[in-house]
């Protein structure tokens, strides 16, 4: 499975596993179903309603017309990212910043759905995705955004954290470490175990930012001590709080 890092604001890096053509194309086929059945429900509804009459034909343009044509667009919209067939496929469009996304990412990959799926059948955004690095058709090039799956790859797993030491004796020291979340703890596992590593300015920054960050969450005005310390001090608080 291929995987892409994206760093985001706070300049952590995540790892995503890359959405396939596969799952992205049952996606389509699933959505297309829900298009099917709520344009064909629609059009019995008209034909109901108005049978026989001369605004049947302009009723159905106006309303099926435009449910299938900005479905993609407002779903992705009001569902960050998914439509109903990505959410049963576990897959949502990131954007490669890691910035949120915007109304024109999500036009630009709307517009081009028309050339990269519509008019070639699918096949231009097969063979994109497929030897796209970074698994992206054209309008997902444009709009500098990526399908994934929707969960992160953190690299680290909560058996790397239990498997931390604890003091049995250990006073806590940060009252609201038990507030922090297995994923933030994950993170910076992750961010400690790349600085010892890569002992690189960049790394070096992102330990920090991630220090700063975790202390602010914890009430503190800065972290004391050094980066490193603070981070594997708070691991160990939130394991032993955890455990208890």
């Amino acid at each position: 499975m291929r995987r892409i890092e994206i760093i985001t604001p706070q300049n952590v890096p995540i790892q995503y596993q890359l959405a396939n053509v596969r799952e992205r194309a049952f996606a389509f086929a699933f959505d297309l179903m829900i298009l099917f059945f709520l344009s064909l429900f629609l059009f019995l509804g008209l034909l109901m309603f108005l049978s026989g009459s001369e605004n049947l034909e302009t009723a159905f343009y106006v309303i099926v017309f435009p449910i299938f044509t900005f479905y993609t667009l407002f779903c992705e919209l009001a569902m960050n990212g998914q439509t109903p067939g990505k959410r049963v496929m576990r897959i949502r469009v990131v954007k490669l910043t890691g910035s949120n996304l915007t109304l024109s990412d999500y036009l630009l990959r709307w517009l081009f759905r028309w050339l990269d799926i519509w008019v070639s059948f699918g096949a231009i955004a097969a063979l994109q995705i497929s030897s796209s690095g970074k698994g992206q058709r054209v309008g997902d090039v444009l709009a500098d955004t990526s399908v994934v799956r929707q969960k992160a790859d953190y690299v680290v797993s909560l058996k790397d954290l239990l498997g931390i030491k604890t003091k049995s004796e250990h006073e806590v020291k940060y009252a609201l470490v038990s507030n922090l979340k297995e994923d933030e703890m994950l993170l910076v596992k992750q961010v400690i175990d790349r600085f010892r590593k890569f002992r690189n300015e960049s790394n070096k920054e992102i330990l920090k930012e991630t220090a700063r960050g975790i202390a602010n969450k914890l009430g503190l005005e800065r972290y004391p001590g050094n980066a490193i310390e603070f981070l594997q001090e708070v691991l160990v608080e939130y394991v032993t709080v955890t455990r208890s």
